[in-house]
C-alpha cells in the first residue's frame, strides 16, 4: 500500500512517454481532465453530494483539500487508456465515447471493492451509493467526449495493457479477500 501513489505516477509516466502526438491541444485536454476531476472530487468529499459520503484514506499519498493528488492523474490515465482500448475497435466518436465510459464504469465497480482494502477510500456505509456510479459514468462520458472532440490521439499499446493490468490486479485483490471469507 505504501507504494501505490508512486506506482500510479510511474504508470502515468510510462504511458505518456509512449504518447506520439504532443501538442497544445493534447496538453490542454489532459490538464483539463486532471483539474476538473480533482475539483469534482474536492467538492464530492466536502459535501457528500456528488459521489456519496466518503473519505480518502492514506493509501494514495499526498492530498489537496482531503483529496489525493494522484486521483486526478488516475482519472487522466483511465480516460486515456479506456479511449485507447475502444478506439482500437471502432473509429466512430460516439461509440468510442460511450464504450470507453462503460469500460471505466466496469473498472470502477471492481475498484470500489478493492479501494477500502487498500486504504484508498471508504464510503460512510461501506457501499457506494448508486449516484457514485451514475456520476462516474457521466464524468467518463464528458472526459471521453473531450478526447474525441479535440482529436487527442490515444493510440497507445502500453496504455491498454496497463489498464488491463490494473483491472486484473484489483480483481485478484477482491477475489482473494472474498474467497477467504
Amino acid at each position: 500500500m505504501l507504494i501505490t501513489p508512486y506506482t500510479l505516477v510511474l504508470v502515468a509516466i510510462a504511458i505518456f512517454s509512449h504518447h506520439k502526438e504532443w501538442n497544445t491541444t493534447t496538453v490542454a485536454v489532459l490538464t483539463g481532465i486532471f483539474v476538473l476531476s480533482i475539483l469534482t472530487e474536492i467538492v464530492g468529499v466536502a459535501t457528500g453530494k456528488i459521489f456519496g459520503v466518503y473519505e480518502y484514506g492514506e493509501g494514495l499519498g499526498a492530498k489537496i483539500a482531503d483529496v489525493p493528488i494522484v486521483i486526478g492523474l488516475n482519472w487522466v490515465f483511465l480516460v486515456y487508456a479506456s479511449n485507447s482500448i475502444i478506439s482500437k475497435y471502432t473509429s466512430k466518436n460516439i461509440l468510442i465515447t460511450i464504450g470507453a465510459a462503460t469500460l471505466m464504469l466496469l473498472y470502477d465497480v471492481v475498484l470500489e471493492k478493492a479501494a477500502p482494502l487498500m486504504d484508498m477510500w471508504l464510503f460512510s456505509k461501506n457501499t457506494p451509493p448508486i449516484n457514485n456510479y451514475i456520476v462516474w459514468f457521466l464524468l467518463a462520458l464528458l472526459f471521453n467526449w473531450a478526447i474525441q472532440k479535440f482529436k487527442v490521439n490515444t493510440q497507445n499499446k502500453p496504455a491498454r495493457w496497463l489498464f488491463y493490468s490494473q483491472l486484473g490486479f484489483f480483481i485478484i485483490i477482491v477475489f482473494t479477500v472474498y474467497i477467504k471469507k
